[in-house]
């Protein structure tokens, strides 16, 4: 769990100037009180925000960003080893 936190945590880092409640989110998986359900559910209200979005530039960095976030879950599911931070990277360069 704490390595899927630390990647929605430099997501969320880098949609901190697209997005105002970003910071607020951070804040919240940052603390105690974040679980994976939490996580999930973050990952659900990103992806329902998405709809949300009316300009084009500013969905295409938030889709850019969830699918980010999806493969790195995946990936993190599908090895046992933990991801390097030129896997993050890599995956991050796009947003």
């Amino acid at each position: 769990m704490e390595a899927k936190k630390q990647l929605i945590i430099k997501v969320l880092t880098k949609l901190k100037p697209y997005r105002n409640l970003a910071e607020g989110i951070l804040a919240l998986i940052e603390s105690s009180y974040c679980t994976n359900q939490t996580l999930d559910g973050l990952i659900s209200l990103l992806q329902d925000s998405i709809k949300m979005v009316k300009d084009d530039k500013e969905r295409t960095k938030f889709t850019k960003s969830l699918d980010m976030i999806k493969k790195i879950r995946s990936k993190e599911e599908k090895e046992t080893a933990k991801m390097t931070d030129e896997d993050l990277e890599s995956f991050l360069k796009d947003i």
